[in-house]
Formats: structure tokens, C-alpha cells, sequence
């Protein structure tokens, strides 16, 4: 009796084995998916950013990780200029045109079990990409007006509001490209878009209240508050510099300017330190208001969307979690070569401020910036294009600059 029940019991132990040779994944601990020979994911990255290049290599190097099987192909494509196209399965999109792509059926939702850890996304960045209660992109950097003056520059540091910059810089009446050393306000408002976009900004501030412009502000009937602010950063710049852009596309040109002495203060984002090279340490920065309210700190995100339309929702929202993804967007804001800077780019994660700052003290100051309370993410209603194709014509006659090329 004994043997046999032993025969029995070594039979089951076989057969169990086995069985979990069968369901068991191929590779100890492997997470990747079991999927089809010869799949193409085509994914856009976010392409305004001192360097793209460096967010294509982490991608291409974290997604072979995970799905060494399944090929990538980057393609060029922005969220400004034209919806999706149907074959594109992955793409950063600016989330000014979230409500837009959701109501038109571009995106899919993420569920809650979808998102990679979601506990890690700056909160207000995870929350600014929902829409009727569900995640429909995922954050990956985010980015912010700041005002940058020099630290020795006591008086700047005491500036809160366009207003009190005003008190300092003064009128600007050199139409000198650059501006004379020390003198004037270097700001980029050259787009059409960046002038609408600035436009519902400093609405924003001068109503004191937050909104994601799920119903847009009328175009013929402008505050006036609003319209005075974005004209008095046009007079501390000059109308030229104001509504400057270099012929060779070089979208940080101002702030190669400040490093070299131009300009009293610089309006950019931080990205921009990118390009001021070892001057960054000279730099202070800081948040400021567009009213002489209470600042709401707004955040451009860009963040990473699965088209409705792909053939492989599954493999793409998996694919969409690695863009982003810490070790992702750490290695693309890192150096690649020698001679590099960080691209002080505003990551979305917690952890990836974590990692920066050991060896590039200024996080810690843009982790302080991000993690305050009051921070919003800036959205613009599902009516988005009507609109500032609109604004795009309105608003520079409203700033005067009718004879401008805008």
C-alpha cells in the first residue's frame, strides 16, 4: 500500500512539473508579451526639446529590454500641426490638445492596472491627464514659464509679477538684436500659438481661477488685463526681439544671449539652461505671475497617448509606459558625450528628480518648483484648433503688432 500511494504521489509530482514547464513564460521572470513575428510599432517623440535625439536612443534601448522582438520605427509628427495619423500607434502629444483627442476618438484610455507606477507621476501631472474621470495619456516632462535673472542681481529676486519685473527692467527702446548687455527683457512671443497660449494663461491669473477651458473666452471681446500684461512684456522687450525668431530654426537662441551677457532678465523654459552651458550655476529662477494676483503656477505636459486606431493596443500601451517610464526619461535628460549638459527638462516621475539631482544640483530647485501644491496642468478645451487659429488673428492686433509677421 505504502509503494503505491509512493508511485501515485511521484506520478502527480511529474505531471505538475510539466504542467508548469507548459504555462510557465519562456525565460525565468520574463515580462514581456507573447506576440506575432515581424510587428512595427511607429511612435513619435515629443519633438520640441533641446534634443530629441536622446529620448529616441533611451526609448530604443529601454522598449529592446522589454520586447527585443518588436521593432520601432520613430516618426516625425506634432500635435500642433495635425491629428494623429491612423498608423501611428504611439505619440507624445501636448496636453493643450488632450480634450480635443479625446473627444474626437483619438486616444485610448488606460486602466489603473495600465499604468506602470502611477504612485511616481507627479500628481497634478497624472491628474491633468484625465478627462470624464479617465487617464488617457501618460505623463512624461513637463515645462513652465520662469523668469531667469543673475544671482547677483538682488533686486530681480524680489520680483514676484510681470508687474514688479516692469519696476525693474523698464521700457526697452534699443531694437538691437540682441539687446544691449544688461538691459531689456529677452522673451520669445514669435508663435501664433505662444501668443494664444499666454493669452489663456494670463486669464487664468488675472480671474485668480483655474480652469481647463472646456468652454473658450470670446476673441471679441479680450480682457484687458490680460492684453496689458502680454503688451507690457512686449514693451521691457521690444517689439523686434519680442517677436524674433532666428532664421536657423534655433529655438533657444535667447538664452545662448543671456549667457553672454544680454538682457537684464530672460523669460524661458528651463530647458532652456541647456544652452546657457556652465552659466546655469551663475542663474536664479523662478515661477512668476502674468497679473498682480496670486500666481496659478501652469505647466505644459507633454505625454505619451495610444492611438485608437493601432492594430496592437496591447503591445502599445505596453510600449507607452517604457516612453514613459524613469529609467526613460532619466537616461534622455542625462549627457549622452562628453562636452553635453543635462536637458533640464521638468520630468513627470518623482524618482527621475531623485537620480538628477545627486549629480546636477539644480533639480533639487525645479523639484521644489514642481512639487508646489498649487501647480495645474494647462488645458485647452476640446475646441482647441477652432480657436487658436482664431486667436492667431485677433490677438496680434490686439497687441499691436499688426505689422509684424506673427
Amino acid at each position: 500500500m505504502k509503494s503505491f500511494k509512493g508511485i501515485i504521489y511521484r506520478n502527480m509530482m511529474i505531471m505538475l512539473a510539466l504542467l508548469l514547464v507548459v504555462v510557465s513564460p519562456a525565460g525565468a521572470g520574463a515580462d514581456h508579451l507573447n506576440v506575432p513575428a515581424n510587428i512595427t510599432l511607429k511612435v513619435a517623440v515629443y519633438p520640441y526639446v533641446p534634443d530629441s535625439s536622446r529620448f529616441e536612443a533611451a526609448v530604443l534601448e529601454q522598449w529592446e529590454r522589454k520586447e527585443p522582438d518588436v521593432k520601432l520605427e520613430f516618426v516625425a509628427w506634432d500635435s500642433y500641426s495635425t491629428e494623429p495619423p491612423e498608423d501611428l500607434d504611439v505619440f507624445v502629444l501636448d496636453s493643450i490638445f488632450l480634450s480635443h483627442f479625446v473627444d474626437a476618438g483619438y486616444l485610448l484610455p488606460f486602466s489603473s492596472n495600465e499604468i506602470d507606477q502611477a504612485d511616481d507621476f507627479v500628481h497634478f501631472a497624472l491628474q491633468g491627464a484625465k478627462r470624464n474621470g479617465k487617464v488617457y495619456a501618460l505623463p512624461q516632462i513637463l515645462c513652465t514659464n520662469l523668469l531667469f535673472y543673475r544671482k547677483d542681481d538682488l533686486k530681480m529676486a524680489q520680483v514676484n509679477n510681470i508687474y514688479d519685473l516692469y519696476k525693474q527692467v523698464g521700457t526697452n527702446h534699443s531694437d538691437q538684436i540682441p539687446p544691449p548687455a544688461n538691459k531689456g527683457l529677452l522673451i520669445d512671443m514669435s508663435g501664433g500659438t505662444t501668443k494664444a497660449s499666454m493669452y489663456l494663461e494670463a486669464l487664468i491669473d488675472v480671474t485668480n481661477r483655474y480652469t481647463k477651458y472646456d468652454v473658450l473666452p470670446p476673441l471679441d471681446h479680450l480682457n484687458e488685463k490680460a492684453i496689458r500684461g502680454l503688451r507690457l512684456l512686449i514693451d521691457m522687450a521690444g517689439v523686434d526681439q519680442s517677436q524674433y525668431y532666428p532664421e536657423d530654426g534655433d529655438a533657444y537662441a535667447r538664452a545662448s544671449w543671456f549667457a553672454q551677457g544680454s538682457g537684464r532678465a530672460f523669460i524661458g523654459y528651463s530647458e532652456s539652461m541647456m544652452r546657457m552651458g556652465s552659466y546655469a550655476d551663475q542663474v536664479r529662477f523662478k515661477p512668476i505671475s502674468s497679473s498682480a494676483a496670486q500666481d496659478i503656477p501652469l505647466f505644459y505636459s507633454d505625454a505619451v497617448g495610444v492611438n485608437s486606431q493601432t492594430s496592437h493596443p496591447e503591445l502599445a500601451k505596453e510600449l507607452a509606459n517604457v516612453v514613459a517610464a524613469s529609467d526613460t526619461v532619466e537616461q534622455a535628460l542625462r549627457p549622452h558625450a562628453d562636452g553635453q549638459y543635462p536637458q533640464y527638462l521638468l520630468p513627470a516621475r518623482h524618482s527621475v528628480y531623485s537620480a538628477l539631482e545627486e549629480d546636477y544640483p539644480i533639480y533639487s530647485e525645479l523639484s521644489r518648483i514642481v512639487n508646489n501644491p498649487s501647480n495645474r496642468v494647462f488645458r485647452i478645451g476640446p475646441e482647441a484648433r477652432t480657436w487658436l487659429d482664431a486667436a492667431k488673428k485677433v490677438l496680434p492686433e490686439a497687441l499691436e503688432l499688426t505689422s509684424l509677421a506673427s
